[in-house]
């Protein structure tokens, strides 16, 4: 079976063996059969694209990009540092911030926008806690 989602982690020991799992719920439920590229960088680095692509000169936890081809939707790029950081205010596993992160980054390649108001951000909410609980 071919990898839908492939994963740079820039040699971070960071444990991504639940996308499997993942892959078969995005395939099943959302009809998803191009590949997505994760990419794990540094504050940085996404402080840096933050910048170029967003024009918000700050670090943040994911960020999407949409570079959708015959065969590839996009690239979904998490701050590994922020993702620590966020998994222990929020009192949960890297692991558990890291499936949401993910989950999130998809969800905007695949249309969905929080940031487009009330409705949008409720509907790509409701997307995430279905995949979360699928996960």
């Amino acid at each position: 079976m071919v990898s839908l989602i492939e994963v740079n982690k820039q040699g971070e020991k960071v444990d991504f063996a639940w996308l499997g799992t993942l892959e078969k719920i995005l395939k099943r439920h959302l009809h998803l059969s191009k590949k997505i590229s994760v990419a794990i960088v540094t504050e940085s680095e996404i402080r840096r694209l933050n910048k170029v692509y967003r024009h918000k000169d700050k670090v943040t936890d994911v960020l999407s990009f949409s570079l959708e081809t015959q065969d590839f939707l996009g690239e979904v790029v998490i701050c590994l540092p922020q993702a620590r950081l966020q998994a222990k205010e929020n009192k949960h596993s890297l692991k558990a911030e890291l499936q949401f992160l993910t989950i999130h980054g998809i969800l905007h390649l695949l249309g969905y926008d929080h940031e487009l108001g009330a409705s949008a951000e409720a509907k790509q909410n409701k997307m995430q806690l279905e995949i979360l609980e699928l996960l």
